[in-house]
């Protein structure tokens, strides 16, 4: 598992989703390569490296609400794709791979500041 420096994910997810209001984005540093790679119920085929953005649009409304997911891609810093959900990438908290990103309310419920 190779992981990415925090600033270096925090401007991924920036750009993904930049500042929304009353949502919160975390990001995870663990890069992913290529292959298919789970969005919520989808999935996506990457051709590169790419990190992966969650934005919760309904933070503490617990598992099934809006929120979707991006991948942007390491070497460009393009956004790949933008996915709308309605579940988080895991039950519960998110691994410690993962980190807010954009949290203007102080929302963040789901990973560490």
């Amino acid at each position: 598992m190779t992981l990415v420096d925090s600033d270096v994910a925090v401007a991924a997810a920036v750009r993904a989703f930049g500042p929304a209001e009353g949502a919160v984005v975390y990001v995870d540093r663990v890069i992913r390569e290529p292959g298919v790679v789970s969005l919520g119920e989808g999935s996506f085929q990457l051709r590169g490296s790419a990190l992966l953005v969650f934005c919760d649009q309904m933070p503490g409304a617990n598992w099934m609400h809006p929120c979707a997911y991006a991948l942007v891609d390491l070497d460009s810093g393009d956004v790949l794709t933008v996915v709308p959900s309605d579940r988080p990438p895991v039950f519960g908290r998110l691994p410690d791979t993962w980190v807010v990103a954009v949290d203007p309310n102080g929302l963040a419920d789901l990973a560490p500041r």
